[in-house]
């Protein structure tokens, strides 16, 4: 087991090996059951890591060994929908629901690795996208008052739109996420400056995170194309 685990940081190479030990022997000791262990081995290291696609195909064959019949064994829909519902515990309630209309399954199937891996990396992307979704709300939410003016926001959330959209089609969503990343300050400030000086600004009231949030998720997820 000691073995492993040292194979484990130098696969994954830790910032900090100590607190990378100390949550793994914890997680293994208190939550040894396969979709804990599963989850365990995605949260490792970043996504945008070399280690992470061998992180993903260890969570797989670690679910694989459930049975989906009498005389097939696999990952069955059940175990791969409570996975996804682990890795997006924390997202909204409506987002998680749109989401798993797209990459969810029904019980009785046998998911394929492509599937998982495609679902897996859609999850753990969208999770930064939705923290970059809210580093923009806060930047517009001038007063910290929990709300924004809602003419800037759907101007930002257009923008963001454009920028996603103006990616390749049929690409994967990590790209998308390069395409958010790369949404012009320049382009961004004169679309907002237009809309401060806009004689509908003041009279369109206000927008909370949440909404913001879901409305930009919108935009990701028309780039994901449903798996099963």
């Amino acid at each position: 087991m000691v073995k492993a685990v040292l194979a484990k940081v130098i696969e994954n190479r830790p910032e900090d090996a100590v607190a990378f030990l100390a949550d793994y022997f914890e997680n293994f000791g208190d939550k040894p059951n396969k979709i804990s262990q599963a989850h365990q081995q995605l949260v490792l290291t970043h996504h945008s890591r070399p280690a992470f696609e061998g992180n993903v195909r260890a969570a797989y064959d670690i679910l694989s060994q459930f049975r989906v019949s009498k005389s097939l064994q696999g990952l069955n829909g059940v175990a791969y929908t409570e996975l996804l519902q682990l890795i997006c515990s924390g997202f909204p309630e409506d987002v998680k629901e749109k989401l798993m209309k797209k990459i969810g399954c029904r019980d009785n199937e046998v998911v394929p690795f492509n599937v998982f891996r495609a679902a897996i990396f859609t999850c753990f992307v969208l999770q930064d996208y939705i923290k970059q979704a809210e580093q923009l709300f806060h930047a517009l939410d001038i007063q910290k008052t929990g709300t924004a003016d809602k003419v800037l926001c759907e101007t930002t959330l257009n923008q963001l739109f454009l920028a996603v959209s103006s990616s390749e089609h049929g690409i994967d969503t990590k790209t998308v996420l390069d395409a958010a990343y790369s949404l012009g300050p320049d382009r961004l400030y004169l679309a907002l400056n237009k809309a401060v000086v806009s004689p509908a600004r003041g009279s369109r009231g206000t927008t909370t995170c949440d909404e913001f949030v879901i409305s930009a998720v919108d935009s990701f997820l028309l780039k994901v194309c449903p798996l099963t």
